[in-house]
């Protein structure tokens, strides 16, 4: 499970961004959260939201993530002067290095895993961990620069030195040494799990109909639970097809992608990731969320992660939206709700509505507040 994410000089972010799943303030009972058995973060959220007006920087963080895990999946075929092609902050005279680090609870261990980068090369890759023992400490599996490598855990010197300065060192490991090292794996294997949707969602289910051919029933039980009717869902080489029943009972056949409403469409691409992550205990970040939803279904499918009966293996939610009706202290409490906004007019930042000292309570409705501009994050409008 997730625990927290930061990073720095991507996109429309120019300082560093700290992003946390942990609970920020202590008044008030903690709901919607998981028991970690980890003392310094006791438990974490099931879901967390972040907010805030047209390009303030919610998709440059659903970007970042996406940035990170395709950055572990394909380094291992990076050329040695072959660019990193980061997309950096670019409203500065003075570029810096970008920077990633993740923590995150795989079998009863932490991992810590941080790395620096530029289009160039990759100038630092460090991974930690801490097995969840009373009174262990983090240990450092290997720290790597351009110039030294230490690895008080063992890692073989002479296989870091041979990776490239382009390639990440855990995916040279996995990718191309056949490594199988259980830390190594976990490391890997947990950042290659992470579960991410954004972008023109007709064309990902395009593209997951080409390729699914999981439980259609299931997706069909799934949609009529959200009082959509139909009967049954086809997939065939001519693509997607719905049926339904007309007025004297019979089953009629619709193009799924050219008759069904948008909304449906978005339903069914999100159904496929949240059963596979429900079912596998992962994490899923979505762009848009609330993407020609209906308010109702939004809180059914936040819901689906926050009820432990739904989800018993701790599956974690992580979303931009727009939706301020979820902030009702039910379904995101006042930890849980995030906001991006670019008050300088140039980067972003990231910060939490704990952030706002002065605001007591724990739960409750905070949408009230964020609508009447109190925690920014809302689009300054010209009347002019």
């Amino acid at each position: 499970m997730l625990i927290s994410f930061k990073f720095s000089n991507y996109k429309s972010f120019k300082d560093k961004a700290e992003f946390s799943m942990e609970p920020l303030t202590n008044n008030g009972s903690i709901s919607n959260a998981i028991e970690t058995g980890y003392r310094k973060a006791p438990c974490v959220y099931r879901t967390s939201a972040i907010f805030g007006a047209n390009a303030s920087g919610k998709s440059s963080f659903i970007h970042a993530i996406s940035y990170f895990q395709g950055l572990m999946e394909v380094s291992y075929l990076k050329r040695f002067n072959e660019q990193m092609e980061v997309p950096s902050y670019k409203l500065s005279d003075t570029q810096k290095n970008s920077t990633f680090e993740i923590e995150f609870l795989k079998n009863q261990t932490v991992y810590r895993y941080f790395i620096e980068l530029n289009n160039d090369e990759i100038v630092k890759e460090e991974a930690y961990y801490t097995e969840l023992e009373e009174g262990k400490k983090e240990k450092c599996l290997f720290k790597r620069n351009l110039t030294e490598f230490n690895s008080p855990y063992g890692i073989d010197k002479e296989l870091a030195k041979q990776t490239t300065k382009t390639r990440l060192l855990v995916s040279e490991l996995i990718n191309n040494r056949n490594n199988q090292d259980q830390h190594i794996l976990d490391i890997y294997n947990w950042i290659m799990d992470i579960d991410i949707l954004c972008g023109d969602y007709k064309e990902i289910l395009k593209d997951k109909v080409a390729l699914s051919k999981s439980d259609l029933s299931k997706k069909v039980e799934f949609l009529r639970n959200a009082d959509i009717p139909i009967t049954k869902l086809i997939v065939n080489r001519d693509g997607l097809f719905s049926t339904h029943k007309n007025e004297n009972g019979q089953e009629i056949t619709f193009d799924f992608m050219l008759e069904e409403s948008d909304g449906t469409q978005m339903l069914l691409c999100l159904s496929e990731d949240i059963f596979w992550v429900l079912e596998k205990g992962s994490v899923l970040f979505v762009d848009e969320f609330d993407n020609s939803l209906h308010p109702h279904l939004v809180r059914y499918l936040v819901s689906l992660f926050n009820n432990p009966k739904t989800n018993p293996k701790g599956a974690q939610l992580i979303f931009t939206s727009h939706a301020h009706y979820l902030m009702d202290g039910e379904h995101l409490t006042r930890d849980q709700i995030w906001f991006t906004s670019k008050e300088n007019g140039y980067s972003s930042d990231l910060y939490s509505l704990s952030d706002f000292k002065q605001i007591k309570r724990k739960k409750g409705a905070f949408y009230n507040e964020y609508m009447y501009g109190i925690f920014g994050a809302v689009p300054n409008i010209s009347e002019n």
